[in-house]
């Protein structure tokens, strides 16, 4: 059974394109407490891979790289995974501590098969997305050349409050996925700006009612105030008109193929 079991870790493995699957030397994997706040997911120097108060479905994404509307599978399967108080979990692991954190990585996928009878494929699928675009009038971002960037692409984006996001030296990629954590839908960067750029974006959220003629909140006002932002006129219409009149930009809804984790089997993991 133990060589069987075995052989599903490494078939999953080399299905996403991993060859020799090292194995944790030690791993716990518990229920987490239900009602907890926050969860997050670590690669750690010393081979240690750990996770806290997280749907088995968000490790997935961790593990493999890949984010939550690319990962798939029949309603039994999804349910599995899915987030809820009941379906969060916490993970310990420990192997060589001279495991690099690509190894980690692989041996992460190698614990989901083992615990969890993780069985799963990668496939292409046509999926609705917003394709970022530049709208009729041009760009209205002042794009600069010559930036040395860092890893990642700029210096990041920043969610400065619930409806205004800003970024400095942020590729158009970047931008987009920032817009991902915010719509219904993944963007896609097809506006074809090569330069990175800077950009202050300010609209209202759907579940907030709009203020009259598309004015800001107060807080926004007070929060240039007291971190000394360069003060502007600024607008909150919705984050579709925000990002046509404010950036020049658009998102147009399509569906595009994309790379996606199917997931062909899974389980509840038996207690430790």
């Amino acid at each position: 059974m133990r060589k069987a079991r075995l052989l599903h870790i490494v078939v999953w493995a080399a299905g996403l394109g991993f060859g020799q699957t090292p194995a944790f030397e030690v791993a716990s994997v518990r229920p987490a407490v239900p009602g907890t706040l926050g969860g997050k997911v670590d690669f750690l120097p010393g081979g240690v891979f750990r996770a806290q108060n997280v749907p088995l479905t968000f490790v997935i994404q961790q593990v493999v790289g890949l984010r939550n509307f690319q990962i798939v599978g029949a309603p039994a399967e999804m349910a599995v995974i899915a987030d809820g108080y009941t379906a969060r979990y916490d993970i310990e692991a420990k192997g060589s501590p001279e495991a690099t954190k690509v190894q980690v990585h692989e041996m992460a996928k190698a614990l989901l098969a083992e615990r969890f009878h993780l069985e799963a494929h990668k496939d292409t699928r046509d999926l609705p997305v917003y394709a970022l675009i530049t709208a009729k009038g041009g760009v209205r971002v002042i794009t600069k050349q010559n930036v040395v960037l860092g890893r990642g692409g700029g210096l990041g984006v920043e969610f400065v409050a619930k409806g205004w996001i800003r970024g400095t030296n942020v590729v158009a990629a970047g931008f987009a996925m920032a817009l991902s954590q915010l719509m219904d839908r993944p963007v896609l960067d097809r506006s074809n700006l090569a330069d990175p750029f800077d950009f202050s974006l300010t609209w209202t959220p759907e579940d907030v009612s709009p203020s009259p003629e598309g004015s800001c909140p107060a807080e926004f006002l007070s929060i240039q105030q007291r971190r000394g932002l360069k003060a502007g006129p600024m607008t909150c219409p919705s984050i579709f008109t925000a990002i046509q009149d404010q950036l020049g930009l658009k998102l147009d809804a399509r569906k595009e193929p994309i790379e996606v984790l199917v997931i062909d089997h899974v389980e509840r993991p038996s207690s430790n």
